[in-house]
């Protein structure tokens, strides 16, 4: 991807880096109040960002001067990382993630760590420990959970791109809610080291941004991979679920589209993996600490209290019997295309509880079959490959595809 014209020799560089951090810092003050960012420690964000020292090349790398933040699960050396919870973070993290390493050595400059649901577990970020995040874009809706941070810092322009995790739609559902970019990818394509666990399985890092060109421009830093916009989208058979609003764009970009119907079967062992293996995440601290996590987080957790072995065993071979059979009925298919959300934005304030199997329905269908997936707003690419919805979203942005906004 071509680098920024602009920036072309040691004293560009410079004032870009110097411009990009004035602007975050601008609008870190305008959003103080939103509970975006999770500020801990004796140093504010504002004063850590201006010490950011780093020569100025010649050449400045792919990211040079790109804002960042990354979302409180993942771990920075000399920040802590607190999960969103009242459990952690007393200490600072001692390593950084692979992934924020090399994101700093393609020249982004972190501006801290993004607040989020509790744990990680949660569609609306409403945090009793570190504050409600608030929706920049749209007031009166949630951002999203749970990298709901990560999305509002986007919306609010406190950073050009960020981090966030994905286990059933964290990354997605903020996408959608705050009206960002935000890719899952498949499992292990993003090194999980020094990235706090919810359910191991089909927990993921992914990059959140507010374009689909900066999405690719990211993911070739993280993963190696390059990714250039097609001219059209002919010879691709596109599955549309959901009756979803795009599927004429597609068709105007070239491809052929049909109906496909998705395997809501997959659910029910779905959430029986993902309340076992979140179990044993906590069971160093829960119930033990039980005092120290919120309600809602209590009860996901005492719902998923005695799943045991044959049950787990059971519902890793109806998961695996499901991503079967639909794999073998999308044969031919190259792309899906759905809703984000399963249902209307969730509203700042509502019943998280009451909401969330709706909102994160469709989510969680493709976290499910393990398959990567694009989020443009509330519209979602899925594909086989991170590539195939990359290349996607680029051919609709390049042809002037928006933003989907939320329901």
């Amino acid at each position: 991807m071509e680098r920024e014209a602009a920036i072309i020799g040691s004293t560009e560089a410079v004032a870009a880096r110097e411009a990009a951090i004035a602007r975050s810092a601008e609008a870190i003050g305008l959003h103080s109040g939103h509970a975006i960012l999770i500020e801990t420690g004796a140093e504010p964000v504002i004063e850590r960002l201006a010490r950011h020292e780093r020569p100025a090349p010649d050449i400045p790398p792919e990211l040079w001067a790109w804002t960042f933040v990354v979302k409180d699960m993942i771990d920075v050396a000399g920040l802590p990382t607190t999960r969103g919870s009242a459990l952690y973070g007393s200490e600072e993290a001692l390593t950084t993630a692979p992934c924020v390493k090399a994101l700093e050595r393609a020249g982004a400059l972190l501006v801290g760590k993004a607040n989020q649901h509790e744990f990680a577990w949660g569609v609306t970020s409403e945090n009793p420990h570190w504050g409600d995040v608030r929706n920049p874009r749209h007031p009166h809706l949630s951002p999203g959970g749970s990298s709901g941070g990560t999305a509002a810092a986007l919306a609010a322009g406190i950073a050009r791109f960020g981090l966030g995790t994905d286990t059933g739609g964290s990354v997605r559902i903020p996408a959608a809610c705050c009206g960002v970019v935000g890719l899952r990818p498949g499992a292990g394509a993003v090194p999980s080291e020094g990235v706090a666990p919810l359910a191991p399985m089909f927990d993921v890092v992914g990059p959140m941004t507010t374009s689909v060109a900066d999405c690719a421009r990211v993911w070739r830093v993280l993963s190696g991979e390059a990714v250039e916009p097609p001219d059209s989208l002919s010879g691709l058979v596109v599955g549309v679920a959901e009756g979803c609003a795009q599927a004429g764009e597609f068709a105007g970009l070239g491809a052929e589209v049909r109906e496909i119907a998705l395997p809501y079967d997959i659910l029910p062992p779905y959430w029986t993996i993902v309340g076992a293996q979140a179990r044993r995440t906590h069971e160093a601290t829960y119930p033990r600490a039980a005092e120290s996590y919120s309600e809602g987080v209590r009860r996901k957790l005492e719902g998923a209290a005695g799943i045991g072995h044959r049950e787990y065993r059971r519902a890793i071979e109806e998961l695996a019997a499901v991503r079967a059979r639909f794999s073998a009925e999308m044969s031919g298919v190259d792309l899906l295309i759905m809703p984000t959300l399963g249902g209307p934005a969730p509203r700042f304030g509502c019943d998280e509880a009451a909401v969330r199997g709706e909102v994160g329905r469709l989510t969680a269908v493709v976290s499910a079959l393990g398959l990567p997936a694009l989020a443009v707003g509330d519209l979602q690419m899925v594909g086989r490959r991170e590539a195939d919805v990359l290349r996607a979203g680029l051919c609709r942005e390049a042809r002037g595809g928006g933003v989907p906004e939320p329901r």
